[in-house]
């Protein structure tokens, strides 16, 4: 590795701490034995050559987080006369923290022995036999870092050293942020592959490129703590830190875990508010019927008359839930919406108790608009325990014909039942239909890996030939059923779980349908899964229609903001919960004006 401009500010008088449980070894012996330098220690691979020996080395150390809270230990870098000026090899090196390990101080400079380990993919020494100060008062120009990187080895190379980013990179992803204290960062947004380029070796080539971008930031804490460490400092319901954000310019260690390359920062983490949170949409324009869908994220308001709870999904107790509800119905009457497509309502009927009437009255309430619902089965509408549901102003469309649906499998056992209902617009003698979907999820993948079912690694994940089979069979139907194929005028929407290229969306789009977003902004996206943003939310509508969709937008205020601001988190903080539109799902709703 080039030389870190390693420079010593002040000598002071050698002093060794020891362990207790060292051998007595004296001064001299110590601060001046044979060592393995770092960089032989790091090697010039993914794993160190020497693991599993007993190796003596010595470095500055470059910071310390060694309670039981923290880190459980401290880095270290090479003393310039040992370095190999091999940019291929670390000079860097984490030191797992033990009982009796002396205090430490920035600057010293270290002996130690110990036993070479890779621990979650991270080069370390555990296991010490002696520890020793020898000398102090050293400053480390920490290496600089640009993003993204050539190859995951220039990461690997700068395992265990201190570097600068320059770089205002830009906050992706903060799933981890509540209970890690992490958020991933990029020089870019970064979208899931599938998102934008074909499934397969497009794909995985995007993949790589991503991984070659992204970094963690870490909070240099244990899970969970007590006393949780910037930005979550300052994250209230009002105030918050959204994917889109850019932080400023960083220091820190470079680490690793489990092969995701980290920074465990030494410098003021500061973030950059630049993607402010989007105001509700404006009022459809005069003969126009805004149609949208929205996964409300298991909303279960409590079993029978008296709303107990817990229940299968969702809220934990009556207060989660009536924050959840606040927040769900905050979105819903901002959203002003005519006809809305809900996802992962609680699949128990239509009496005065259901889930779908209590939203449905809720809304009337504080809209003061007619909204009603749809019924789609005497009692429960479908198996399983989410259901779609479909409500709509009454003063805007009526519905025409009795609801209908698809119980072919997969539809059922995997997908649930695709809710599809005829509706007219005040003033028009024209007829839309709307199919509301929640195709099968990406998760719970088939073991067998022979199973065409089974995740095929092209960037699909599993599952994707059971909603595949589920496009086709949602456009036959359309097609054939001898009531809908009168009526050319249709919508599809809801949740499919699938991005944009991936095969599911672009079947229906060979069978006639047109995803109108592409025209609005074709770099929209309604859900950020594993730091990287992509639609599983569609709306696509028949070719008769396309030229009448004025405005088709998804309205971000769900998908970019931290988890740790949803219903279920105000106990933890209860400044982190209002009843705002914000936060109020985990995925964004996508809605599309169309003209009558």
């Amino acid at each position: 590795m080039n030389k870190k401009n390693i420079a010593r500010i002040s000598l002071t008088s050698i002093s060794l701490l020891l362990l207790a449980s060292c051998a007595q070894v004296s001064q001299p012996e110590i601060c001046s034995s044979d060592i393995t330098p770092i960089h032989a220690i790091q090697g010039a691979s993914f794993e160190s050559p020497l693991l599993g020996q007993q190796e003596t080395t010595r470095g500055i150390v470059t910071a310390k987080w060694q309670n039981s809270d923290q880190l459980g230990g401290f880095f270290i870098v090479s003393h310039e006369d040992d370095q190999d000026n091999n940019n291929q090899t670390s000079e860097g090196l984490f030191i797992q923290h033990q009982q009796n390990v002396p205090e430490l101080k920035q600057g010293d400079l270290v002996y130690l022995t110990g036993t070479v380990e890779e621990a979650n993919n991270l080069t370390q020494l555990n296991n010490l036999a002696h520890v020793a100060v020898c000398d102090s008062g050293y400053a480390v120009k920490p290496t600089p870092l640009t993003l993204p990187v050539e190859t995951l080895g220039n990461f690997e190379a700068l395992e265990g050293m201190p570097v600068s980013i320059a770089q205002n990179l830009i906050i992706n992803g903060h799933y981890q942020l509540l209970r890690h204290g992490q958020f991933d960062v990029a020089h870019e947004r970064l979208f899931t592959p599938t998102q934008h380029v074909q499934p397969g070796a497009e794909a995985q080539a995007q993949a790589t490129a991503n991984a070659l971008a992204r970094l963690v930031i870490d909070d240099n804490l244990a899970p969970n703590p007590k006393a949780p460490a910037q930005p979550i400092q300052t994250i209230t319901a009002t105030n918050t830190v959204r994917s889109g954000d850019k932080l400023a310019p960083i220091q820190g260690i470079l680490s690793n875990f489990r092969d995701s390359y980290r920074l465990q920062p030494t410098s003021t983490v500061e973030v950059i508010h630049s993607d402010p949170r989007p105001a509700a949409p404006e009022l459809p324009a005069t003969n126009t019927v805004r149609v949208a869908a929205f996964n409300v994220l298991n909303y279960f308001n409590g079993e029978g008359k008296n709303k107990q709870f817990p229940t299968e999904r969702g809220a934990k107790t009556q207060a989660e839930f009536q924050r959840q509800h606040a927040k769900i119905v905050a979105a819903l009457s901002q959203l002003n919406a005519d006809i809305i497509g809900l996802l992962e309502l609680e699949n128990d009927g239509y009496d005065k108790h259901s889930a779908i009437v209590e939203l449905t009255n809720a809304l009337s309430q504080v809209t003061g608009q007619p909204w009603r619902f749809v019924q789609a089965a005497s009692g429960r509408f479908g198996s399983d325990d989410i259901t779609n549901g479909l409500i709509y102003r009454s003063d805007k469309v009526t519905p025409q014909g009795a609801p209908l649906t698809i119980t072919q499998a997969p539809f059922g056992e995997r997908s649930r039942l695709p809710l599809i209902q005829r509706f007219s617009p005040q003033n028009t003698v024209e007829n839309l239909v709307v199919a509301v979907n929640h195709f099968k999820s990406k998760g719970g993948c088939p073991k067998d890996s022979s199973n065409p079912n089974a995740n095929q690694n092209d960037g699909q994940a599993c599952w994707n030939e059971v909603r595949v089979q589920s496009a086709n069979l949602l456009a036959n139907f359309m097609d054939n059923h001898n009531d809908l194929k009168r009526f050319p005028l249709r919508v599809l929407m809801g949740d499919f779980n699938a991005y944009a290229q991936e095969d599911p969306i672009q079947t229906l789009l060979k069978r006639g349908y047109y995803n109108r977003i592409d025209a609005f902004n074709p770099y929209a996206y309604s859900y950020v899964y594993d730091a990287q943003a992509g639609s599983l939310d569609h709306i696509l509508v028949s070719s008769q229609l396309t030229a009448r969709v004025v405005n088709q937008a998804i309205w971000s205020i769900n998908a970019d903001e931290p988890t740790l601001l949803q219903y279920n988190n105000a106990e933890t903080n209860e400044q982190w919960y209002a009843p705002l539109p914000y936060r109020a799902s985990d995925h964004d709703p996508v809605f599309a004006d169309i003209q009558f």
